[in-house]
């Protein structure tokens, strides 16, 4: 058979042939920036937007941007179909500022329509997160929370997790972060070399149903860890906090274009549902 030029055949683009396409909302990716120049920001989605769902602008960055290289980056990422949003600890600076409908108003003055609830670092109780979510969504918010502590050593515990997932799509969250932090270790579901907590994972798999498991993003940030949780959950776990020269070498992972997962005997239960 013969194929049109410089159009591949589709084994090659996608050997595993377990890829979702972008419009199912499975195996999402999200990068984080944590300060990258406009124009290295505007060449990575130029090369890669296509493989990218949500970039999060770390930690507090978003306030340290000029106001026009800021708009310019949340109109670069509208153009390629990418959605910009500041990381939970600007969310968790406001709240404990008190000065949550302030932020609220920034955000959709500068032209910010996603937004993360987290309290990663401060202690916040469940009907002020819940009523946090309440009033972003009422305001026109799509809304990302992040489950788990930042400091170090901190673990999660999986019947907590659940209950935060249940309450926070109840609210009206869109998805859930599973926090990793930008280093992925020590915290969360990573001991202090990195590796995950495959117990933790066989827990999540036995509690959680598996169409409520698509609602997770695990953050991510290193190969291995990338490596190992395509392995147990697919080629389509959503992924967080993926560095930004990674964007490339994680969809040839989900798609078996590395040595790494090019054969894998896991079907990938996320893409199924009870």
């Amino acid at each position: 058979m013969k194929y049109p030029q410089n159009d591949w055949h589709p084994h090659l683009i996608d050997p595993s042939g377990e890829r979702a396409n972008r419009s199912e909302e499975l195996g999402l990716t999200m990068l984080i920036d944590k300060g990258i120049s406009i124009g290295l920001f505007e060449e990575l989605l130029q090369l890669a937007g296509q493989y990218i769902d949500y970039i999060k602008l770390g930690f507090g960055t978003t306030m340290l941007y000029p106001m026009e290289l800021l708009q310019k980056k949340i109109r670069l990422a509208k153009k390629a179909n990418v959605i910009l949003y500041p990381g939970g600890t600007l969310f968790e600076i406001a709240s404990h500022k008190g000065l949550i409908k302030e932020y609220f108003y920034f955000l959709k003055k500068v032209g910010f329509d996603h937004v993360e609830i987290s309290d990663g670092t401060i202690d916040m109780p469940s009907s002020k997160r819940r009523k946090c979510i309440l009033e972003a969504v009422n305001q026109g918010f799509t809304v990302i929370t992040e489950h788990g502590k930042k400091a170090t050593g901190s673990q999660i515990e999986v019947k907590e997790l659940k209950r935060t997932l249940y309450s926070d799509l109840e609210c009206g969250a869109s998805y859930m972060i599973v926090e990793g932090r930008e280093s992925g270790e020590d915290v969360g579901i990573y001991n202090s070399k990195g590796i995950i907590d495959k117990e933790f994972l066989h827990d999540i798999e036995k509690m959680i149903p598996k169409h409520m498991r698509n609602y997770l993003i695990w953050e991510a940030p290193q190969k291995q860890q990338q490596n190992d949780l395509i392995h147990f959950w697919g080629r389509n776990v959503n992924l967080g906090n993926i560095h930004f020269e990674d964007a490339f070498n994680l969809e040839c992972l989900r798609r078996g274009l590395r040595f790494d997962t090019f054969l894998t005997d896991r079907p990938g239960p996320i893409l199924q549902t009870d």
